[in-house]
């Protein structure tokens, strides 16, 4: 018996956004986990950044961070002492490579 979210997976349009949604959630996961490992709040962050923190929320809450620029995406892990990596993966070997890459970073 398939659950509910396994349902909704079958349809495409669905499963597409909730793949391009899980990649945002993952980085959002990432600068999460990091401001926790340094003790920061939204605030310290955003002074590290030069933002506000209402900026900050806005951002790492609910998918905010797809509608942020890379530049504010790249500052912000600079002040948690990350590194950003802009690459590019094409449509036809992305089933091969994200997976690969999810298990590297998680592995890290």
């Amino acid at each position: 018996m398939k659950g509910t979210l396994n349902r909704k997976l079958e349809d495409p349009v669905y499963r597409a956004e909730f793949e391009h949604r899980q990649r945002f959630l993952d980085l959002e996961t990432q600068i999460l986990l990091a401001m926790e490992d340094k003790g920061w709040s939204y605030e310290v962050l955003a002074k590290a950044v030069g933002t506000s923190r209402q900026n900050i929320w806005r951002d790492l809450k609910n998918g905010g961070l797809h509608k942020a620029s890379l530049d504010r995406i790249t500052r912000i892990a600079e002040a948690l002492d990350l590194r950003v990596h802009h690459f590019l993966v094409s449509r036809k070997n992305e089933k091969k490579i994200l997976p690969k890459l999810h298990k590297l970073l998680k592995a890290a």
